[in-house]
C-alpha cells in the first residue's frame, strides 16, 4: 500500500525547481537563515518533519525568491 499524504511544511517541491549548479548554494543560505548545523536538521526542515514558524518560513521564501521561484511553487512534496 503506498500513502499519498502530502506535507505542506516541506520545501522539496521549491528546492527540486532549484538548477544543480544552485543547489549548495541554496542549502547553505537556507541552513544559514535557520540556524542549522548539521545534516540531519537541514533533511528535517526539508522534508517537513519540523514546522517552520511564522519567520523561518519567511526565511525560506525570501532564498527562493532570489532564485526566481515563486511562493506558490515552494511549500509541499
Amino acid at each position: 500500500m503506498t500513502r499519498n499524504k502530502r506535507n505542506i511544511h516541506s520545501f522539496k517541491r521549491g528546492y527540486s525547481l532549484i538548477p544543480y549548479k544552485n543547489l549548495k548554494n541554496v542549502k547553505n543560505e537556507i541552513m544559514d537563515a535557520l540556524s542549522i548545523t548539521s545534516r540531519s536538521q537541514w533533511y528535517e526542515r526539508l522534508w517537513g518533519n519540523v514546522v517552520p514558524n511564522v519567520e523561518e518560513k519567511a526565511a525560506i521564501e525570501q532564498v527562493f525568491m532570489k532564485y526566481r521561484i515563486k511562493k506558490t511553487e515552494i511549500w509541499g512534496n
